[in-house]
Order: C-alpha cells, then sequence, then structure tokens
C-alpha cells in the first residue's frame, strides 16, 4: 500500500511541474508580443518566477521518485 501512496504522490508531482509549465508557456507566448522592451522586460520577470516553480516543483518530484 505504501507503494501505491509513493506512486500517487509522483503523479500528483507531474500534474503540478505540467500545470507550472503550461503557465510559464502562457508567459513566453505574452512576451512575444511585448511592444518595447519595458514590456518585455516586465514579461521575462514573470517568466522568471514560473520557471523557478517549476524547478522547484521538479525537485520535489525528484525527492519523491527516490
Amino acid at each position: 500500500m505504501a507503494k501505491a501512496v509513493r506512486v500517487e504522490a509522483a503523479r500528483m508531482a507531474f500534474a503540478e511541474v505540467t500545470g507550472a509549465l503550461e503557465d510559464a508557456s502562457l508567459v513566453a507566448a505574452e512576451g512575444q508580443a511585448a511592444l518595447d522592451l519595458a514590456a518585455a522586460r516586465q514579461t521575462y520577470v514573470r517568466l522568471l518566477a514560473q520557471i523557478d516553480a517549476c524547478i522547484e516543483r521538479l525537485h520535489r518530484l525528484r525527492r519523491r521518485l527516490r
């Protein structure tokens, strides 16, 4: 039973990573439409935050898979 719980936790972590990557891709798409450097910089900051969240979730996933 404990193995099934760990597998489910890993599946949930994969789902979190997927959602974070989808969010990051939307922000990146917004950046493609930036009209000036100020807007591009603002989008960059948002994208960086999303990517950092993805990395954090990936670290959590790695811990669950050990």
